[in-house]
């Protein structure tokens, strides 16, 4: 009766950790597989917030991507009063447009622009502090139509 109950208890056990393996081993690779897709493009997800978004140096280049409808890249950087030059191209031939925004760490507004191609402007930056460049699908929060990846690069030149 004892090796009967000692039994039962592994096989148990046993089919209680499978179906728990089981049951979470989609879910895991799923997101596994997601998180492997969103690194090839991008390197720098998961910056879908400010507070996640990586800081970048001046005069240098980054590549990144916009991986579907709802992405928003946020990329940190830290400047000086004076210019701000900004240039944006694309590495697919998608057409869809894409939101470019300067902004101060408090959500104030610097620069908007909505672009379809390749874009490079210059903005002032009135004052010393944290500011963030912000790239998205024009209607990210509302859209529901899927888009293909967005691969894009670009280079920011500010007073450190």
């Amino acid at each position: 009766m004892k090796k009967v109950a000692v039994s039962l208890l592994t096989l148990a056990v046993a089919l209680s950790a499978s179906a728990s393996a089981f049951a979470a081993e989609p879910a895991k690779n799923i997101k596994s597989s997601q998180k492997a897709a969103a690194s090839v493009t991008d390197p720098y997800e998961p910056n879908d917030s400010v507070s996640f978004a990586p800081y970048i140096n001046s005069n240098v280049s980054y590549t990144a991507a916009i991986n579907h409808n709802k992405d928003v890249d946020y990329f940190n950087f830290y400047a000086k009063p004076g210019t701000f030059d900004f240039a944006f191209s694309r590495q697919s031939t998608s057409s869809e447009s894409i939101t470019i925004w300067v902004r101060k760490s408090t959500g104030e507004t610097v620069h908007r622009v909505v672009i379809k191609g390749n874009t490079s402007f210059s903005v002032n930056i009135p004052e010393e502090g944290q500011y963030y460049i912000q790239l998205m699908a024009p209607n990210a929060m509302f859209e529901t139509n899927p888009i293909a990846p967005i691969p894009y690069s670009f280079k920011a030149i500010f007073n450190q």
